[in-house]
């Protein structure tokens, strides 16, 4: 009789453990149930004429684009296209302007904001592959908790996060791409990476739709990557550094 309660105990906790897994990997159930589920707080995006972070996390990079081209993806020396990075069409003209990349832990607040106010007027989806993050992940965090090791490495000049080896995910993971004619009269490029074990990339805003800076665009299930490039315009003066820890909506990357 123990031995028979045993095996449906166990039976029933594999059962609840299964079940807890796919709810938990269902992007619909997550995107109802956000408030409850994930951190959700409330951001005010400083005056003036600024852009702001698209997420929370840790800046990876910020690489100056010219001629729609990428002078190193991470640390590798390559030069990658834009379009190839932000899975646009081949034929799409780019400006020059600024990439910056944040990282987003699983623990982050996966909530995306908009970078700056404006019109959201094109969206490009690529499907794959999902590659996992976790050992880029792995190397952030455990470079973070070393007091000082990211500004030594700023100091000397060597990139804060060595995750050459970990990170082919920027340029090869699925992702979604959304394309905003901002208040300066340019445009902005949202670009959500998505980790092998994401559920889903929420959109909530439809094409053509007015946005305002800060405002919610969506949320990525689990810890993922947001990048965010914007076209050159007059005065524009990058504020952030790579290394720093931003606040999506609220932190300052660049002013205009």
């Amino acid at each position: 009789m123990s031995r028979l309660l045993s095996w449906v105990v166990l039976v029933l906790g594999l059962v609840l453990l299964g079940a807890m897994f796919l709810f938990i990997r269902m992007g619909v159930a997550t995107d109802h149930l956000h408030h409850a589920l994930v951190k959700d707080p409330e951001r005010t995006p400083p005056p003036g004429n600024v852009l702001v972070a698209p997420a929370d996390g840790t800046i990876l990079y910020i690489r100056r684009v010219e001629g729609g081209i990428i002078p190193e993806a991470v640390k590798r020396g390559v030069s990658v296209p834009l379009a190839e990075h932000l899975r646009l069409p081949d034929d799409r003209a780019l400006e020059d302007g600024w990439l910056i990349g944040v990282y987003m832990n699983s623990d982050s607040v996966h909530i995306n904001r908009v970078p700056l106010g404006g019109t959201l007027v094109d969206q490009h989806i690529w499907n794959g592959p999902h590659m996992d993050m976790s050992p880029a992940e792995s190397t952030i965090m455990l470079t973070q908790l070393l007091p000082g090791w990211v500004g030594l490495k700023r100091m000397i000049g060597l990139p804060p996060y060595d995750i050459e080896d970990e990170a082919d995910f920027v340029l090869k993971s699925a992702r979604e791409t959304l394309v905003f004619d901002d208040e300066r009269g340019k445009q902005t490029f949202v670009t959500r990476i998505a980790d092998f074990y994401v559920g889903k990339i929420l959109t909530w805003i439809p094409v053509e739709s007015d946005v305002e800076t800060g405002q919610r665009l969506g949320m990525i299930t689990w810890g993922s990557q947001t990048d965010v490039f914007f076209e050159d315009s007059t005065g524009l003066e990058i504020k952030a550094s790579v290394g720093d820890f931003v606040y999506g909506g609220e932190t300052v990357l660049a002013t205009y």
